[in-house]
């Protein structure tokens, strides 16, 4: 943990400094940018661009180097580094620090860690592939390298700890609207509590954890998996009928880095909104996307089964059930569509 904590903090460290070289390479589009002019740009020497450089082409960029006239972008890699994502924001906070590693155990660790050491909201945790993903009641996470997104959000809202069950819904709604923007025409739906669906098949997984005292909360780490470029024959044969992808919906590969951003542009006012108001503004938009609303599913809670037909979701982010008792709220449990 100490390890990949430090990792992180070197990346950020030199971030900065290669987001604006690969911005100053892009405002060529296609030409060249001489040292001297990043040296000016970045007020640093050019053994230092060059070992930027350097470093941005270990992460996948192609650099060409052009005899007395600088650098040419020639290739950028499809990956969900600072470099690519923040040029692709709106959000004016959520992301703005981004945080890319190859490989970690799990980005919600990794932004928990972030978290305990003190660091502001808004930091944003990216993965090439997890070696221990989580999903909810201690699932393993399907993480395959460099096809999918992985990434995590670190969170630090003034609320009471109760509002924290509505979250997973809030970053829900982001992905779906994200996906959406990605790929028009794409309609994917939210089941309750933490899955984007797209035709029945989940293409995106949440999971949210919370730190918090009597007080209110500390923080909230808001994770989430997307199936970018997964194609139908990396997925194991169990989820086959269960998962889907951007690819295998839309038949072509997508940019990493920017359906991160697409979500994170999504998330942020839906998120200041959720803070300041609660879910209850956020419930119409839910309910266009419920894949649950009007169906009848059997809940599972434990070793308890409930059955009856989804009503929507209430204001503080509970299912409403409608059973041969009345109508239900219920707060926790695996939905499964169909009896």
């Amino acid at each position: 943990m100490n390890a990949q904590r430090s990792t992180l903090k070197v990346q950020r460290s030199r971030g900065t400094a290669e987001e604006q070289i690969v911005a100053a390479l892009r405002e060529t589009d296609g030409g060249e940018v001489s040292s001297r002019a990043i040296c000016e740009r970045l007020g640093i020497s050019r053994a230092a661009v060059w070992k930027h450089v350097e470093t941005l082409r270990a992460e996948g960029y192609v650099i060409e180097a052009c005899s007395r006239r600088g650098y040419r972008l020639a290739a950028a890699p499809d990956t969900p580094c600072a470099a690519e994502v923040v040029s692709l924001l709106t959000a004016r906070r959520l992301g703005r620090d981004c945080r890319y590693v190859p490989e970690t155990d799990s980005t919600n660790r990794a932004a928990t860690a972030l978290a305990l050491a003190g660091e502001a909201e808004g930091v944003v945790v990216a993965a090439g592939t997890q070696s221990r993903g989580r999903g909810r009641m201690a699932r393993a996470w399907f993480s395959p390298k460099d096809v999918n997104l992985y990434a995590s959000i670190l969170l630090r809202p003034s609320v009471e700890p109760i509002r924290a069950a509505s979250l997973p819904l809030v970053v829900g709604l982001a992905v779906a609207e994200g996906l959406t923007d990605a790929v028009p025409g794409l309609e994917p739906r939210i089941k309750w509590p933490n899955d984007v669906l797209v035709d029945g098949k989940k293409i995106c997984g949440i999971l949210c954890e919370m730190q918090a005292e009597n007080d209110g909360v500390r923080h909230i780490v808001a994770g989430f998996g997307v199936n970018v470029n997964l194609a139908r024959d990396d997925l194991p044969e169990e989820l086959l009928e269960r998962a889907t992808s951007l690819r295998i919906e839309a038949g072509r590969a997508f940019s990493r880095a920017a359906v991160l951003a697409a979500v994170l542009n999504r998330f942020e006012p839906l998120y200041d909104r959720w803070r300041a108001e609660g879910f209850g503004p956020l419930v119409p938009a839910m309910a266009e996307r419920d894949a649950l609303r009007g169906r009848t599913i059997a809940l599972t809670q434990g070793d308890r089964r409930i059955e009856g037909r989804a009503e929507g979701v209430q204001p503080d982010g509970a299912l409403l059930l409608r059973t041969n008792e009345g109508l239900v709220p219920i707060y926790s449990g695996e939905a499964h569509i169909g009896v």
